[in-house]
């Protein structure tokens, strides 16, 4: 999928919550590169709009400050987070800095929210265009587990004993 076909499904499924007062989207973005649908971006509740480069310290700093500010202006029944890994650096599409330790402690950091909250929480892997980022959110499940903040059950995998 290119730059442009992610970016479309994303506006799409961001105009559906347009006038939908039941959705808040707290969405952090390279501002220089997304989203370039007006329309689908008025449906951003809290928009975190950050510049090329963005390392660990200032990308954590803002996801911490925004995720508190979110939780105070609404209070979900489900969390839908999308982990996206285009935040990684050396990302062709996303251009930030931020370092595999930087989003194993992005994902701690939103279900640690969730969590101390009693919301339920569901993860959705998206973006990033690198041959590590598989490695990463492996290390980010576990890290997950780790901390008590999933529960990793073993079991029969589709047509296998």
């Amino acid at each position: 999928m290119n730059d442009q076909m992610s970016h479309l499904a994303i506006s799409f499924v961001y105009r559906d919550f347009l006038d939908d007062k039941r959705v808040y989207i707290l969405d952090m973005y390279n501002r220089e590169i997304y989203p370039r649908d007006g329309p689908a971006k008025k449906a951003i509740s809290r928009a975190v709009e950050l510049r090329s480069g963005t390392g660990d310290q200032e990308y954590l700093r803002l996801l911490e400050m925004n995720l508190k500010a979110a939780f105070s202006e609404f209070e979900p029944d489900l969390v839908v987070y999308n982990a996206g890994t285009d935040v990684l650096q050396g990302d062709p599409l996303g251009r930030l800095d931020v370092t595999e330790e930087g989003v194993v402690a992005r994902d701690e950091m939103v279900f640690q929210h969730a969590r101390s909250r009693s919301i339920p929480i569901m993860m959705v892997t998206s973006g990033g265009y690198q041959r590590s980022n598989a490695r990463v959110i492996a290390d980010s499940v576990a890290n997950l587990a780790a901390k008590g903040l999933i529960s990793l059950k073993a079991g029969k995998v589709a047509g296998k004993l």
